[in-house]
């Protein structure tokens, strides 16, 4: 019944292309760069307001700090047992050099089966996805089977930090049986046949913490006011030195974070967590090599331990470097000053905060006195469990559409992102298949023409079948 429910709406979805489009279109014009672009904020949210209302949403602005992007909440209550919640952001990547963009950012263009603009696949096409689906279902059906809630944020991709200015003030607005997390997306292979998907799906259950850190050297007298000549080096403080040493204790070669503490936090893998990697294939591994032209991953790792690493284990990265001279030829000084930016990517029980607070004591521990450091906004981790009933309903769709590609169940994702907020409250997933070139974080994102039909057909029988009973 699933497939049929599937290919009667995926029929119908010609009909909601022409809307998709001209909403896209308009979300895309609005420059939505969190912090940078406070009008097209604005703007924006307003655009989603109206929309949200002119589809029958109850819908508001919640204000949160002064000045920043405000959370557009949209509630349908159509008085269903379940409740099924959408969370989307409407802000935007920055666009970067104009002159790698094949056309403006911010208008909406088709090419070669391709629909470009900043937000098409991050995150304004989701949400109109989103939208269109549950309106075509209704029309399906008559009525809407379920409640249905959209939280629509507007600084996601700068680090949510006044997101918790809602989600405290209001939890009562994410109480629902299950959540999609950034939408639902079905991408077929080239071509015109919708129904033939030639890579697997993929169920996400959370998203890792990630606890960012500006480390930068003190100023005198733990190092020279100025950059010194290197003759003098016998004599001067160098600050390159000493971060990298400092750096250092953090570490060792083989990946273990050596700080007091920080690996204690770390909740054992659940077994049904392992389970679920157990199932997965080895192609990641493959293509990961073969995408970055490396010949073998870091210590070797391959397989479940590789699996478990990436969503099951903290991670921690030097992400940048600066000190000292980076012009061209030589010029032989004592840095006066040094900086790294680092990140933390965290599992269950770490969280940002305890994080800061422990990499201080390590640093207090080794004596080491001479930097400032500095918390940038981040997110604590968040984990919906691989059998809640709302991933089993999803896994169950999934496994039907898309047979005979397999289906795999990620406990963690490996990026990180506002869903800790959320889990208290709700299960929640990300569900669909893959496709490659579509540069969400770079010049010409897009979205295939060919993914808006099924996906709507995904997301409407999502809906559908979430609303009925004992579906396991």
């Amino acid at each position: 019944m699933i497939k049929k429910d599937f290919l009667k709406h995926l029929k119908s979805a010609s009909k909601y292309e022409a809307g998709y489009r001209k909403i896209l279109a308009e979300l895309v014009k609005f420059p939505t760069v969190a912090y940078r672009e406070p009008e097209g904020i604005s703007d924006c949210a307003n655009s989603l307001e109206s929309y949200l209302k002119s589809y029958g949403y109850k819908a508001k602005q919640y204000p949160t700090a002064e000045g920043q992007a405000p959370v557009v909440f949209g509630e349908k209550d159509v008085g269903a047992e379940k409740t099924l919640l959408f969370y989307h952001h409407y802000d935007v990547q920055p666009e970067g050099d104009h002159d790698l963009w094949d056309s403006s950012p911010w208008e909406l263009h088709e090419r070669d089966g391709r629909l470009y603009a900043r937000g098409t696949c991050d995150d304004k096409g989701e949400f109109v996805s989103s939208l269109i689906a549950m309106q075509m279902l209704e029309d399906s059906l008559g009525k809407l089977p379920v409640n249905v809630r959209f939280v629509l944020e507007g600084e996601e991709e700068a680090g949510s930090e006044n997101l918790p200015l809602f989600t405290n003030k209001h939890p009562e607005l994410l109480k629902s049986d299950g959540c999609i997390w950034e939408g639902a997306a079905l991408y077929p292979a080239e071509g015109d046949n919708l129904t033939k998907f030639v890579t697997p799906g993929s169920l996400v259950c959370g998203l890792k913490g990630n606890a960012y850190f500006e480390i930068t050297t003190k100023d005198p007298p733990f190092f020279p006011r100025t950059d010194v000549h290197s003759g003098s080096a016998a004599a001067t403080p160098n600050a390159a030195w000493s971060l990298i040493w400092a750096l250092n204790t953090l570490k060792d070669s083989n990946e273990n974070i050596l700080i007091d503490g920080f690996n204690e936090l770390v909740r054992e893998p659940l077994q049904e967590d392992i389970d679920v990697i157990k199932e997965h294939s080895t192609e990641f591994e493959e293509n990961f090599k073969k995408d970055y032209q490396l010949d073998r991953l870091l210590l070797n790792r391959t397989g479940v331990d590789l699996k478990t690493m990436l969503s099951l284990q903290p991670s921690l990265s030097i992400c940048g470097l600066k000190s000292g001279f980076q012009g061209e030829g030589s010029k032989t000084i004592v840095p006066a000053k040094a900086m790294a930016k680092v990140d933390f990517r965290l599992v269950p029980n770490l969280t940002k905060e305890k994080t800061h607070e422990l990499l201080l004591k390590h640093f207090e521990k080794h004596g080491i006195d001479y930097l400032d450091v500095k918390l940038l906004p981040g997110y604590d981790p968040a984990k919906t469990s691989v059998n809640h009933p709302f991933v089993k309903i999803l896994r169950k769709i999934l496994k039907e559409i898309l047979d005979p590609q397999p289906v795999y169940t990620v406990p963690i994702a490996y990026g990180s992102g506002p869903a800790y907020l959320f889990t208290e409250h709700t299960g929640l997933c990300m569900a669909g298949n893959g496709v490659s070139g579509l540069n969400g974080h770079a010049p010409n994102e897009n979205i295939p023409v060919n993914s808006i039909h099924p996906s709507l057909a995904l997301l409407a029988v999502i809906a559908q079948y979430f609303a009925k009973e004992n579906i396991t």
